[in-house]
């Protein structure tokens, strides 16, 4: 009978010892769980902020262009303006000669 006690106890020792172990296993459990949870809502974010980011990119290059034209306006008109003053200057001297030869 005293044999059967110590390996009763014994049993009970290693009952309580293997409860805390599984208490200590559920507690990471439930960590790693909530660090899983996380990392999705992490990859979620990601992916949201990587569409923003290509969406600002596009954005961005649309108003490039739009600024190259803009740039590019005040010299298209100057040359607007030097194509009349020389067109002008042409008819001119053409009316100036026309009229020095008595045609006009």
């Amino acid at each position: 009978m005293e044999g059967l006690e110590e390996r009763v106890t014994a049993v009970e020792q290693r009952c309580k010892s293997n409860g805390h172990r599984i208490d200590k296993v559920e507690q990471e459990q439930a960590v790693i769980h909530e660090l899983a949870a996380s990392i999705r809502v992490m990859a979620s974010e990601q992916k949201h902020t990587s569409d923003t980011i290509r969406e600002v990119k596009e954005d961005v290059s649309r108003l490039d262009g739009k600024v190259d034209a803009l740039e590019l306006k005040p010299g298209k008109r100057w040359e607007s303006i030097v194509e009349k003053i020389i067109w002008s200057v042409a008819g001119a001297v053409i009316a100036f000669v026309l009229a020095r030869i008595g045609i006009g």
